[in-house]
């Protein structure tokens, strides 16, 4: 039987943010850094360096470099609005610079390159261009590897902080047996007010704690509610089992119970 994996967070109040992309990345992480953008025609490879509120463009064929400056308009999208470089570029390119911004519209994120989108003022203009920008590594067409250590040393930093938390977190396995009396309606199991799983019939969770102490639970649906505390410890595991009886104003009832009672509804407890 599988099971949802929730993240708690450290301050009770929000899902922690530090966990869910501790190995992943986002739009806010390419506002600094070094990316590297390769031609679909002939495999060339431009660098661009990307440093506040200016970006470096370096094409290694021409040895030309141009300087554009940065504005982010959100997390994930930014304007390039030309510096300095195309001194020597026809007229008519140097008037396209001038009076037009490229509009970057970041459209997903691994940990190896971002896609985008780009057009010329705003975002409902027509996409002018819809590439890859590489962030660590890219082999080229002479199968040159392009490396960009920096981001390998940023996620090595927050697996760290991951893991450390991680090692500090206890772990709450939540289930519902499936009953066939009242198996239509589920309820929302609350933690310090905040909705963390939905228990419909036969679902179950593991959600990881990272806040120790005494930590209440409470099961609510309609008008109905019932509340357990639990002493939550650091490395420790807790079993809670979540039931429905059947009545005319059915209330959720909370449970506690051992490892053995819980093992059936999850795939693995170590």
């Amino acid at each position: 039987m599988s099971s949802k994996i929730i993240i708690y967070s450290l301050f009770g109040l929000l899902f922690n943010p530090l966990l869910t992309s501790a190995q992943t990345l986002n739009c806010s992480d390419l506002k600094n850094g070094v990316f590297v953008f390769f031609s679909s025609a002939d495999g060339a490879s431009r660098t661009y360096t990307r440093n506040g509120a200016m970006q470096k463009e370096f094409n290694p064929v021409t040895r030309e470099t141009t300087i554009w400056d940065v504005e982010w308009v959100s997390d994930c999208i930014y304007s390039l609005k030309y510096n300095s470089g195309f001194e020597d570029k026809p007229k008519q390119t140097q008037e396209l610079l001038k009076n037009h911004k490229f509009l970057f519209q970041i459209l997903s994120v691994t940990d190896d390159y971002y896609t985008f989108q780009s057009t010329l003022d705003k975002t409902s203009n027509p996409v002018v261009l819809k590439d890859t920008l590489w962030i660590r590594q890219r082999s080229d067409a002479k199968r040159k590897v392009t490396a960009n250590p920096k981001i390998d040393s940023l996620l090595a930093l927050r697996k760290a902080a991951f893991d450390s938390v991680v090692s500090k977190s206890a772990f709450l396995y939540v289930f519902r047996p499936g009953k066939f009396a009242e198996s239509l309606v589920s309820y929302t199991l609350c933690l310090n007010d905040v909705p963390i799983c939905e228990m419909a019939n036969k679902a179950s969770y593991i959600i990881r704690l990272s806040k120790e102490g005494q930590t209440t639970f409470v099961a609510k649906v309609r008008k109905q509610e019932t509340s357990i505390t639990l002493d939550v410890k650091s490395g420790k595991k807790y079993f809670l089992r979540c039931e429905l009886p059947w009545s005319l104003a059915p209330k959720p009832k909370l449970t506690e119970v051992s490892k053995e009672e819980a093992q059936p509804y999850f795939d693995n407890i170590k």
